[in-house]
């Protein structure tokens, strides 16, 4: 089957965490695309010097639209949707805590009523290309079991305003299709990748950094959390792989597609891998003491995984059929342990801390 290679693709969302190095490896793959990218220049994301950089190596390549996906004019939406590329939608505010009701309002403004303008903007341009929606595999909440890559609203309950917009959205994507564009629902677990910025890296790197820091002080490393926790993580590279991949599909009603691990990555194991990595290192699980009675070390890591803590305990299975049935054999088969990635960056911080006076 051939290989995706537009001519021009859009992207909302460039500036994020995982739509920046989708950019990055498709422009990597193919010297020759060009993309139409919709941007606010007064965000912080946008001015990192990452992105300026890599702006300047490739600003014959790339239109920028200014605006903001909430409030798109005729103009704007016309330079996103006339691609053979199609419109890849990243953009998405991802707070997991939402604790007030302006945060809340505004997750779903941007994910779900956002969304559900693109969409109709879509579904009124004559030969709009594919809309290629990036959601998340926790659309299922709180509820317990095996979840469907078919399925959709279940009466499930919501850990925060995030999980709910971000199925409102998938709601609007699905009417994107019943119209005749193309496309699909991607929903990734827990990402982590090497350049930093999603909660999946920064859990790991904490990680890192607490034990670390506990082999230095000489202290115990202490997880608050049951000795079953886990969590389903699945690296960047591997999701953007499938995603380019599955994207080569001829045109047909939308499918989604769970692009997580095939089973989670259990706090047990990644136990293991520390003791067998640092002789003499005694890692426990206590699941009642509160923050305040942990070790230093281990107080920085349950601080930096508070946002999401609730998902260590989820029991919840992704079915992968589309997933497993669509991708390329090279896809398939590319390795989904995440064990490397946790030793390399264990390693990365014991050697930093031990140079620390």
């Amino acid at each position: 089957m051939d290989a995706y290679l537009p001519e021009r693709l859009a992207l909302t969302g460039a500036t994020g965490a995982l739509g920046f190095a989708f950019l990055r490896r498709t422009f990597q793959r193919d010297p020759k695309l060009r993309a139409s990218l919709l941007v606010r220049k007064a965000s912080a994301s946008f001015q990192t010097e990452a992105f300026q950089s890599w702006l300047r190596q490739n600003e014959k390549r790339v239109t920028l639209v200014e605006g903001d996906v909430r409030q798109l004019g005729k103009d704007q939406l016309k330079a996103l949707l006339q691609t053979d590329g199609g419109l890849w939608h990243f953009a998405a505010l991802t707070s997991l805590t939402a604790e007030c009701e302006e945060v809340a309002k505004e997750i779903n403004e941007v994910n779900a009523e956002g969304t559900a303008q693109l969409v109709e903007a879509c579904l009124k341009t004559p030969k709009c290309g594919p809309f290629y929606h990036v959601s998340t595999a926790y659309v299922v909440g709180e509820r317990p079991g095996k979840a469907l890559e078919s399925e959709s609203r279940m009466n499930q309950v919501f850990r925060n305003p995030y999980e709910a917009s971000k199925l409102a959205a998938e709601t609007s994507a699905h009417r994107a299709f019943a119209g005749g564009i193309s496309g699909a629902i991607f929903r990734p677990s827990v990402v982590v990748d090497d350049v930093g910025g999603t909660g999946g890296f920064k859990m790991v790197d904490a990680c890192a950094y607490a034990v670390a820091l506990a082999v230095k002080r000489g202290e115990p490393f202490v997880f608050r959390l049951r000795r079953t926790a886990s969590i389903n993580m699945i690296h960047s590279d591997w999701v953007i792989a499938a995603m380019i991949d599955l994207a080569r599909l001829p045109s047909g009603p939308g499918l989604t597609y769970h692009l997580t691990a095939p089973r989670s990555s259990n706090f047990s194991d990644i136990a293991k891998i520390l003791e067998a990595m640092i002789p003499g290192l005694k890692i426990r699980f206590e699941p009642d003491l509160k923050r305040s009675d942990l070790p230093t070390a281990s107080k920085l890591f349950d601080k930096a995984v508070t946002e999401i803590r609730p998902y260590f305990d989820a029991d919840v299975h992704f079915d992968r059929t589309n997933t497993e049935r669509d991708l390329s054999p090279a896809v398939k088969e590319s390795p989904l342990d995440l064990a490397p990635f946790v030793k390399i960056r264990l390693e990365s911080e014991l050697g930093r801390i031990a140079h620390r006076k």
